[in-house]
């Protein structure tokens, strides 16, 4: 798994918003966001402050294989639970390009891709 995903997935299994992590590690909310798309990778120091707050180690959030295989347990729960959620890459790549958007706009895709869904299946 990449960073981006280990955050996401670390953030979630906690409970926390992204404005609620973001408090705890004292920056700003869209640097969790951009961290969690993979737009930029947080330096060394704010990677040990998200290894602190999981409680895992900066190998895990990285994805690096550890040669004791440490974290086996943690990335078996990880992939569990990414199947269980079933979310289609297509979906997460839709909600990444309209989450900056107003509601308005956002409901107005929506429309739009209920209509076209419709189109397909006639």
């Amino acid at each position: 798994m990449k960073l981006k995903d280990n955050l996401r997935f670390l953030r979630r299994k906690a409970g926390l918003t992204q404005a609620e992590l973001a408090k705890k590690l004292h920056i700003k909310q869209y640097n969790i966001s951009d961290y969690e798309i993979g737009r930029i990778e947080p330096n060394i120091q704010t990677l040990i402050k998200f290894a602190d707050v999981f409680d895992v180690s900066i190998d895990f959030l990285v994805g690096h294989k550890t040669k004791a295989g440490d974290d086996t347990e943690i990335e078996n729960n990880v992939n569990s639970y990414i199947s269980q959620m079933q979310i289609d890459k297509h979906l997460i790549s839709i909600n990444d390009a309209i989450k900056d958007l107003d509601d308005e706009k956002k409901k107005d895709i929506v429309d739009s891709v209920r209509f076209l869904v419709d189109t397909f299946e006639k």
